[in-house]
């Protein structure tokens, strides 16, 4: 029996299908994975390498022994300056390629606000945002990276406190705790302190202080607005041109950059303005990564990336800087983190269990709502339902109707109250970098800096 050239035979195909089916299967399983789980871990590598870079490029530029820029806060106003210029420049070409409401940015909606809206919000937010970052970028003049690190770590203390002012979180013990926690580390790591400068080191308390203020005011103005921000670029166009005037301002009266640049030539001064630039860019780059992660990854993912994203900072100064770290200091990094850690699990756990808490009143409103309708569709046709009855009857029908609404009431007059009469407590975690949308849904605002 011959066979035609060039053809196989049915057994020799047969094995080949089934060898290529279970790698296109694996393959398809693997995509599915990465889709479900890893798809922000090219955010999260981002976020990592730009916030790294940033505090290279600070203490680089603003460090005593490195450029020692004489004006930072002058530059940190061209940052801001940069940020508002970029928010303003993506807004223009938002409205021209995103007509529908659904898929822009919502940067729009800040032009839409009232200026009482605008000053009630930006100003006060702005002027605490520029506080910060300014302190911050000062107290890198004269203390190392890894010391501004940990101290900076502190930031949920002032957090809770700055909660507990505004009325916000209650004390519990848990709150206690963790406070004593991270203040105990924060007193290991000022005692290890091998440089220690004490300007500095308040400058950077300060501005922990100012940060915790920050996240806390950020979320109470934020959460009046109807409808709210719906991104960063929204946050950062809103907030922007307060942190660059309120910078500008506190530059010419603390730093007096006109004695400081006299004879500068216009090739330095395009220096300094490259500077600025490229330090705005990385920290723009940054904030995008982050709030990519806010859209695209679970609050454990964000706790976990935090406490990555500091340590590896500390490295950073470790390794490039040849900042110093004895056992003490050591020892007060592990509790600040420990501190830190317990502080957003005890928080996470604190959420979930309100989430569950209001799925279940959710649903029992839900089921409250249909027993009303139910007996209230027996009211229908003018009474029709009693006609024809017994007395007894009639009788248990009505207290029925009776008791349902009565609890339909409570039920109303409660829910009422907690969206106009008392302010809800709101649990503490938030982006400056503000509100997002999940698949294009609003993302809360939560009162946490991310360390």
């Amino acid at each position: 029996m011959t066979m035609i050239r060039g053809t196989a035979s049915p057994s020799r195909i047969e094995p080949a299908i089934f060898q290529i089916q279970p790698i296109q299967q694996h393959a398809t399983m693997w995509k599915a994975w990465y889709h479900e789980h890893c798809t922000y871990l090219p955010a999260m590598a981002g976020w990592f390498i730009f916030s790294a870079l940033l505090s290279a490029y600070n203490k680089t530029v603003f460090g005593n022994g490195h450029l020692a820029f004489p004006c930072p806060l002058l530059l940190t106003s061209i940052h801001f300056g940069t940020q508002w210029f970029v928010s303003w420049l993506f807004g223009r070409m938002d409205a021209y390629y995103h007509a529908n409401a659904a898929t822009s940015l919502g940067i729009d909606r800040i032009a839409e606000m009232s200026w009482r809206d605008w000053w009630t919000i930006s100003v006060p937010c702005g002027l605490v945002t520029s506080g910060d970052i300014g302190l911050s970028n000062l107290s890198l003049v004269t203390i190392s990276i890894t010391f501004y690190t940990m101290v900076k770590s502190s930031a949920p203390i002032f957090v809770l406190i700055w909660a507990y002012i505004f009325g916000i979180e209650r004390i519990t013990c848990t709150l206690i705790l963790v406070v004593a926690i991270i203040a105990a580390g924060e007193f290991l790591t000022v005692a290890g302190e091998v440089n220690f400068e004490l300007v500095g080191f308040l400058l950077c308390l300060s501005a922990s202080m100012l940060s915790g203020m920050r996240w806390t005011l950020v979320q109470l103005k934020l959460q009046t607005l109807d409808p709210p921000l719906k991104t960063t670029l929204a946050t950062m166009r809103l907030l922007s041109p307060s942190m660059f005037w309120s910078m500008v301002v506190l530059s010419m009266i603390v730093e007096r950059p006109w004695n400081k640049f006299d004879g500068w030539t216009g090739d330095q001064m395009l220096y300094i303005m490259g500077l600025g630039f490229s330090g705005a860019l990385i920290a723009i780059a940054m904030i995008l990564c982050e709030f990519h992660l806010i859209m695209h990854s679970s609050a454990v993912i964000l706790m976990l990336g935090g406490v990555i994203k500091e340590l590896i900072t500390i490295i950073v100064g470790v390794f490039y800087f040849d900042d110093q770290l004895n056992r003490i200091n050591i020892a007060g990094c592990f509790v600040v983190f420990l501190g830190v850690i317990f502080y957003k699990v005890t928080h996470y756990m604190e959420k979930k269990a309100k989430e569950d808490a209001l799925r279940k009143r959710s649903a029992s409103e839900s089921d409250l709502f249909a027993t009303y309708t139910k007996v209230a569709s027996l009211e229908s046709d003018n009474e029709v339902t009693l006609n024809g009855r017994t007395e007894d009857e009639t009788d248990v029908l009505r207290r029925n109707r009776g008791e349902v609404a009565a609890l339909t009431s409570l039920e109303l007059r409660g829910s009422s109250r907690e969206h106009s009469g008392e302010r809800p407590r709101m649990s503490p975690r938030v982006s400056p970098t503000t509100s997002g949308q999940q698949n294009g849904q609003q993302v809360a605002l939560e009162l946490e800096p991310i360390i």
